[in-house]
């Protein structure tokens, strides 16, 4: 049996906000955490927005780290996770994508592969995120998907 993307999208939308909270408790601190998770919300907005019909959107991948900036990019993203999950029975994720990257060259992808490279890439950057906070005194919380299931998968 394979894992919903319904799934995958409640956990990713979680664990975004369990380092989004420890940033927040932490001031922003350190630099080098806030960049990593602001990579990740950068890629999620413009691969939701690709997915919404904009084949231009690009958020600035490696923009100045802001805490503000996460917190907009966050609401963001969860508005777009409901977005897909409300579009996932109707057989959205068997479509394709056509856009632009940043260079302006024009992609067609699946939607399927777009989303597992979402939450792949973003359970990469915003581990390092949490790698970099947990040096510190502000521990992230286990993010591991089989974690967020034992615990009642919260929102």
């Amino acid at each position: 049996m394979a894992i919903s993307l319904d799934r995958l999208s409640r956990w990713d939308a979680w664990a975004n906000r369990q380092v989004l909270e420890t940033l927040r408790s932490s001031g922003g601190e350190p630099q080098v955490a806030l960049a990593a998770f602001q990579h990740v919300l950068a890629a999620e907005v413009t691969w939701f927005e690709r997915m919404a019909g904009d084949p231009k959107a690009f958020m600035p991948l490696w923009a100045e780290p802001s805490l503000p900036l996460c917190e907009d990019w966050y609401a963001r993203t969860l508005s777009h996770h409901a977005a897909l999950r409300a579009k996932l029975p109707d057989g959205f994720a068997a479509g394709t994508v056509t856009y632009q990257n940043s260079r302006g060259d024009p992609f067609t992808d699946p939607i399927e592969e777009i989303l597992a490279h979402l939450f792949m890439h973003s359970s990469q950057y915003r581990g390092e995120g949490a790698g970099a906070l947990n040096q510190t005194i502000h521990r992230v919380p286990d993010l591991d998907l089989l974690f967020w299931g034992r615990i009642g998968e919260p929102e």
